[in-house]
């Protein structure tokens, strides 16, 4: 079937506009996914997985303000490194034993800090989250997570808590590195971040990503 050049014309200029809109709204693509709740007092700090230090430190601070009186940290999935280690029964040092053992350092008690268990990703630590939050009965919590992982993580933790009657308030950490400007793109490991998680909350959204 041909296209009237009149057709072909009105499609040339609807390509140019979304060229044109994409290429405006490039630049504020990384600080756009970042997001935080006004800041209140909770029953308890989360800190998701995926970083050392950078989100705990968040949650130290946080803890020493007043806002909880509880840390959470959620344990990485071991390798199968440390499967196989543990299978033949030798001790070894985890990450999460490497943060308790550093906040400890900082002055948050011991008791004061406690551990979810183990997330191959955020849906599945909303999964553990909520599951906490049930049985302690818990009606808010503050979520910490990186910066750009905020509107994702938020979304998805509120469509788990809310359920249980559990308010998320998030909050990214600001020992985060990413660039949040509109040249975020620049920096190599923005860049990368930036793409993911656009990438996962585009999937959150059609529904092929949870």
């Amino acid at each position: 079937m041909t296209r009237s050049p009149r057709f072909r014309r009105a499609a040339l200029i609807t390509l140019g506009l979304v060229i044109v809109i994409a290429l405006a709204a490039f630049p504020q693509l990384g600080p756009w996914l970042v997001v935080e709740d006004p800041l209140d007092k909770a029953d308890a700090i989360v800190v998701l997985g995926g970083t050392m230090y950078e989100r705990p430190l968040e949650a130290v601070d946080l803890y020493n303000a007043g806002y909880a009186p509880k840390i959470f940290l959620i344990r990485e999935i071991p390798d199968w490194g440390e499967r196989l280690l543990l299978e033949r029964h030798i001790p070894i040092v985890r990450a999460v034993d490497i943060q308790i053992e550093t906040l400890v350092k900082l002055g948050i008690p011991r008791d004061a800090i406690d551990v979810i268990e183990p997330s191959d990703n955020t849906a599945e630590e909303a999964c553990h989250v909520r599951d906490m939050v049930a049985a302690r009965k818990m009606s808010r919590v503050i979520i910490v997570t990186s910066m750009q992982h905020t509107r994702r993580a938020r979304l998805v933790m509120r469509r788990r808590l809310t359920p249980v009657g559990a308010h998320v308030i998030m909050r990214g950490s600001k020992y985060d590195r990413a660039v949040l400007t509109p040249w975020w793109w620049r920096d190599r490991a923005t860049f990368r971040f930036t793409l993911f998680e656009t990438q996962r909350l585009l999937g959150y959204w059609i529904g092929v990503a949870d």
